[in-house]
């Protein structure tokens, strides 16, 4: 994985950082066949989205923040697949003011991004780009797994809000460590007790 990092001098200093993502997509590669603004918003871990207006390039959006609890108004402009190997740009303004692009450079899928500050490592648009990431994974092979996660996150995933996903997430841990106790038990019983 390769990380560039430079500063642009203008007014203010911007923070650019390039990451190579290491997945390899084909040159036709068409994503906004497969991602709508909404779901692009939707994929964030922490925004509840309301009032979602879209104006073909432009929306704006209430949101408020699972982990802060804080309320804003959200405005930017997704652009898809560009001439020079863009797949996504979103440019967001308003209370989060970031530059994120999904680019094909030889068959492989980078991520660019610019902002005023630096992104702290913790910063919640990093999970969210990890997000983006795994959704576009969803499309790059076409498999029956891939296609059950694919409908399972159109139909189900992303039609939740983050503290709907966290839960449902329990849940799924919870039935899946049930399901190993309740084959260990077998297994036990079959070895110690027959």
């Amino acid at each position: 994985m390769s990380i560039d990092h430079h500063t642009i001098n203008s007014r203010l200093t911007v923070q650019s950082e390039t990451i190579d993502l290491g997945l390899a997509i084909t040159e036709n590669f068409d994503a906004q066949s497969i991602l709508s603004i909404k779901h692009l918003l939707s994929l964030h871990p922490n925004w509840f989205i309301s009032n979602l207006e879209q104006h073909k390039d432009h929306f704006t959006a209430d949101i408020k923040d699972y982990a802060s609890e804080k309320r804003s108004k959200l405005s930017g402009q997704v652009l898809f697949n560009g001439d020079d190997g863009t797949i996504i740009r979103i440019l967001l303004t308003g209370t989060v003011d970031i530059s994120i692009q999904f680019s094909n450079i030889n068959g492989s899928l980078f991520v660019q991004t610019h902002s005023p500050e630096s992104i702290d490592p913790t910063d919640p648009a990093l999970l969210w780009i990890r997000a983006i990431l795994q959704y576009l994974r969803l499309y790059t092979k076409k498999t029956p797994v891939t296609f059950f996660f694919r409908l399972l996150m159109n139909r189900m995933i992303l039609q939740m809000n983050p503290s709907q996903r966290k839960i449902c997430m329990m849940l799924a841990k919870i039935t899946f460590v049930e399901v190993l106790v309740i084959i260990f038990i077998l297994i036990g019983y079959k070895i110690f007790v027959l």
